[in-house]
């Protein structure tokens, strides 16, 4: 139970960092603004409709491809129909995300019977490793901005860090005895 209890608790204070290191200029770093945007945007929506997705360029079974010309440029690009405007549901799902992802490193934390400070180290090293898995193959593969991805992976280390200081906090706590 006071696994479960942590992993609530550690959920709600990495919604709470994340929320705020998004809404902080951190989050923008590496990030620009389409020139022309009008234009592409239009161009988007006249050929994409209202497929949201993820799209690369060039593709990897195009013409380019199977005649192995070079590509002038090369990227990717997520694309949905939409007013941009932050939405109620995707807070939402956020939150569920985080939750999740703060109950299982309870777990994980709390299989070490090490001390506060190691626990919290074992948050962080988690944190690193989702950090790394979620934002160096994308800056490898699709050339996104050292910056950006620096600033991402960072977000999601102090994620796991605020998450991991709350869950060793309530775990090190022992139950009251009635």
């Amino acid at each position: 139970m006071r696994v479960l209890i942590a992993g609530i608790a550690g959920g709600v204070a990495m919604f709470i960092w994340a929320s705020i290191a998004h809404l902080s200029p951190l989050a923008t770093i590496g990030v620009q603004t389409l020139p022309n945007e009008g234009f592409i945007v239009g161009v988007l929506q006249a050929n994409l409709y209202n497929r949201g997705g993820v799209y690369v360029f060039p593709s990897p079974t195009g013409d380019q491809a199977r005649i192995g010309a070079k590509a002038t440029s090369q990227g990717m690009l997520a694309y949905s129909r939409g007013t941009g405007a932050l939405e109620p549901r995707q807070l939402g799902v956020e939150f569920v995300l985080e939750l999740l992802e703060s109950l299982l490193l309870a777990v994980i934390v709390s299989l070490s019977t090490a001390s506060f400070g190691n626990r919290v180290r074992l948050a962080a090293l988690v944190g690193l490793i989702a950090g790394v898995a979620t934002n160096f193959s994308y800056w490898n593969w699709y050339g996104f901005g050292l910056d950006y991805t620096l600033a991402n992976a960072f977000i999601e280390v102090m994620k796991f860090v605020v998450a991991g200081l709350v869950i060793a906090a309530v775990l090190r706590r022992k139950p009251v005895a009635l």
